[in-house]
């Protein structure tokens, strides 16, 4: 197994360094141009935006580093994607056999290797794991904004919203990019809801309630994304509207409200 793996790791090691070689210095043998309209497409747009000499980088670079045996584990995460995208083109847009099968090999020795340093990447693949400065605890990003499972209190709640408001502030103010801002700032509805229903056991309320704001925040949401028409702009902004009131008012409920003093259905009183 040890020399399979040794032997994997040259192949692949040298495989990555050939391409960005081939691509930056020296010619020694020709580059994929694509066969179907859509590969062609698609490739030509990675060339005229310099994103292939990007990828063809991170292959010299990866290369290098699996060949030294320095951050290897590291090098293998960062090319896989490079090696991921490489299959979908050869595979799904260009139907060539033999570019087909040098990329699912790419991606399967990519694989393997990455397998072979399963001990590193261990404390990556935790359920639950902690950012730098996170402890274990009612505070921890994952009860807060995942999974709330317990009770929050009302100091941790303030403390909890600061970013969630900064970042739907950034995204309204400062990255104003149109429609994909605005799916971005729906996505902050998640974190928002779990880390409200946190608030609402510390009340002993059943997070169960937030269903009603949330059944108007996903119809309001629908409506603004997947408009019915002129004529129903009205009642499409009068929802909308109706939603954001409501959303703000369980917001704010959370800030004015009491926690319960005692232990109740969602555990012990919540430290602040």
């Amino acid at each position: 197994m040890k020399n399979l793996i040794l032997i994997a790791r040259v192949v692949f090691g040298v495989w990555m360094l050939a391409n960005g070689v081939n691509h930056f210095f020296v010619h020694l043998y020709p580059e994929p141009v694509g066969h179907e309209p859509l590969a062609i497409q698609l490739l030509t747009a990675f060339q005229h935006s310099r994103l292939y000499d990007v990828a063809m980088a991170m292959e010299l670079v990866a290369g290098i580093l699996i060949l030294a045996g320095a951050i290897a584990p590291v090098a293998l995460c960062v090319i896989a994607p490079v090696n991921v995208v490489a299959v979908y083109w050869a595979l799904v847009l260009d139907h060539q056999p033999l570019l087909t099968l040098l990329a699912v090999l790419a991606l399967a020795l990519n694989g393997a290797l990455m397998l072979a340093y399963i001990d590193y990447y261990k404390d990556m693949l935790q359920r639950r794991a902690l950012s730098l400065g996170e402890t274990a605890g009612p505070a921890d990003w994952n009860r807060l904004f995942a999974w709330s499972t317990g009770r929050t209190s009302r100091m941790t709640y303030i403390k909890a919203l600061v970013p969630l408001v900064l970042a739907a502030a950034f995204y309204t103010f400062l990255a104003k990019t149109g429609r994909n801002g605005e799916w971005v700032l729906a996505t902050l509805l998640y974190p928002a809801f779990v880390l409200v229903a946190g608030r609402l056991h510390d009340m002993n309320v059943t997070g169960w309630v937030l269903l009603a704001p949330g059944l108007l925040d996903a119809v309001a949401l629908w409506l603004h994304f997947f408009p019915t028409g002129n004529g129903g702009l009205s009642a499409n902004v009068t929802i909308g509207a109706i939603a954001y009131a409501v959303s703000v008012a369980f917001l704010l409920w959370g800030l004015v409200a009491k926690g319960s003093g005692e232990a109740n259905r969602f555990g012990e009183p919540a430290a602040a």
